[in-house]
């Protein structure tokens, strides 16, 4: 009997994370109550009731509390070994005290330390390959879920007005359907190799997925796609000896700078041939009005979630700027600086710099394709949100898994899965299984 209670709450606590993961991947909520609106239609995004998807992320902070409490011990241990997530969700709180917005700030900061907590759930009940395994699987589902938007329900999952024609499936935006392409590429090309005996099958999801980004025109999100999977086979070469890896690090250094030079002389043709002006669609120029309100609030910003609010507040200058209603800086990293100055920065980069050092150890010692999902993820980080996303924000998926992950690096590999003891510090918890 107690055997098949377990296997039930196991089963149940799989649905919750793919539901949940779902739900923080994809604002399927937003784009329904909206009754699919696009950008450039008129619609006013502010006017939409969403009480009832706050509500579906509130249940996913009570329930990732629960079973955290449910395994307190494990989750306490591995919860103490990085304490940069603390340090970061410490700035936002502070932030309150010099937030221009206070009452924005306090709910952003409340739901903020919600998906805190679901994720290091995430980090602390999965192994980092279950957590590809469970990830690549929720983006398998979400890419049938946007296949049945678009054919079946088109007014929602393909957009109208400016960028007519374009698919989104179950995202407000085709740039936001991209990004989660971009992502879930990678991750069932990972899959084959952890499970080669759905290969033919993920392939197909693969294929689906080549298919999706091209119809999303969402140019940035392909290069993103390209970036990805040579990276995958880039940081192979850190399970290389010694002798063989700082050669080929040199010359990737050399090829990369070599690069980096065409770039410069040739950006507009290049920018030209995908469609674009150098501007990134005036992107560029929303980043140099956000940096002139930067330096009036240099070191500490705006405080969490107050920064953006039209033509209410600091925004004010932007919007007025821009001549249209910016939600945001269409950079995360000035987002950051926005809202947490130059010292909520130097806290997230000093925790990402540390993040990448050991994910590049776990690199190492490692002998599956999963020990590479660390530096994947960190590299889709700095990828998808040079010209999009948050990161660090409430109910944002790109939080919870860098949550997850900071935590789930620091958690022993399985015996299995790694090289010889002797490369690896053992660590030995002090609780029981």
């Amino acid at each position: 009997m107690g055997i098949k209670v377990g296997k039930y709450f196991i089963f149940f606590e799989l649905v919750f994370t793919v539901l949940s993961l779902i739900h923080y991947i994809a604002d399927w909520l937003p784009l329904i109550v909206s009754g699919g609106a696009s950008e450039g239609d008129g619609f006013d995004f502010a006017s939409v009731n969403l009480t009832a998807n706050v509500l579906l992320y509130l249940l996913t902070y009570i329930c990732a509390i629960f079973f955290l409490l449910f395994r307190w011990e494990k989750a306490v241990y591995y919860i103490s070994k990085n304490k940069i997530i603390w340090l970061i969700l410490a700035v936002a709180i502070a932030s309150l005290i010099w937030s221009y917005n206070r009452e924005a700030a306090i709910k952003s900061c409340i739901q903020l330390i919600g998906t805190t907590i679901f994720g290091l759930y995430f980090g602390t009940r999965y192994s980092i390959k279950d957590q590809v395994k469970i990830l690549g699987f929720v983006y398998i589902l979400i890419l049938v879920l946007s296949t049945i938007f678009i054919v079946a329900l088109p007014k929602y999952g393909i957009m109208g007005a400016v960028h007519a024609g374009a698919i989104r499936g179950i995202f407000t935006h085709k740039n936001f359907f991209g990004q989660a392409l971009a992502l879930s590429a990678i991750l069932i090309f990972m899959l084959t190799m952890i499970s080669p005996k759905r290969k033919f099958i993920l392939y197909m999801g693969l294929g689906l997925v080549i298919v999706l980004l091209l119809l999303a025109r969402s140019t940035t999100s392909m290069v993103n796609t390209l970036v990805l999977f040579f990276a995958l086979f880039l940081y192979r070469t850190f399970r290389l000896r010694y002798m063989f890896m700082v050669p080929t690090f040199i010359l990737l250094i050399t090829l990369g700078l070599i690069s980096y030079f065409i770039y410069i002389e040739n950006s507009q043709v290049l920018f030209s041939a995908i469609g674009k002006d150098a501007t990134l669609t005036g992107r560029t120029d929303i980043w140099a009005f956000a940096w002139d309100m930067i330096q009036k609030r240099f070191w500490l910003g705006y405080g969490l979630g107050s920064f953006w609010n039209g033509l209410d507040g600091p925004s004010a200058y932007v919007v007025r700027a821009v001549r249209w209603p910016v939600p945001y800086a269409h950079n995360a990293w000035l987002e950051l600086w926005l809202e947490f100055g130059l010292i909520g920065l130097l806290t997230y980069v000093i925790g990402f710099v540390i993040n990448i050092c050991r994910s590049i150890w776990l690199a190492r010692v490692t002998l599956g394709t999963d020990g590479l999902w660390p530096l994947i993820y960190l590299t889709y980080i700095v990828m998808s949100t040079i010209t999009e996303g948050r990161l660090v924000g409430e109910n944002n998926i790109l939080w919870v898994l860098y949550t997850a992950l900071s935590i789930s690096i620091f958690i022993p590999p399985e015996k299995s899965q790694k090289y010889p003891s002797r490369l690896i510090a053992e660590v030995k918890p002090s609780y029981k299984y």
